[in-house]
């Protein structure tokens, strides 16, 4: 476990796997919500899939509420955004989940957007 008692995952499947643990979802209602099919999914989790589609990855993230940028980090691919987003610290660190998780996230990219671009002596 890290310093937040949360295990580590060390493949993509036991990071969604975990996820999907801790979201309190069945693999059957991780499909229905991703529109990945179940067995597939299965697979995902399981670790049978080698190189799982893009697509995928990212609407399992979505679902479960884990960061993109790690689940593609899992498979190789650099995330279209580049940088990680804030998500996963404030639910690693501050134990955020999702509405609160939302909300909190929403409120730091509004700040980012009001500062985006602003000089420091400005």
């Amino acid at each position: 476990m890290n310093e937040t008692n949360h295990p580590i995952a060390e493949t993509l499947g036991q990071y969604l796997e975990l996820g999907r643990q801790e979201a309190g979802l069945t693999l059957r209602q991780l499909a229905s919500a991703s529109g990945v099919p179940k067995s597939t999914v299965g697979r995902i989790l399981k670790g049978e899939v080698e190189n799982p589609p893009i697509e995928h990855v990212q609407q399992l993230a979505r679902v479960l509420e884990l960061d993109e940028s790690e689940a593609f980090a899992y498979i190789g691919v650099t995330p279209p955004s580049g940088l990680p987003s804030i998500t996963p610290y404030l639910r690693a660190k501050h134990g955020l989940r999702g509405e609160a998780l939302s909300e909190a996230a929403q409120e730091i990219q509004d700040i980012i957007n009001k500062y985006d671009g602003v000089q420091p002596d400005e």
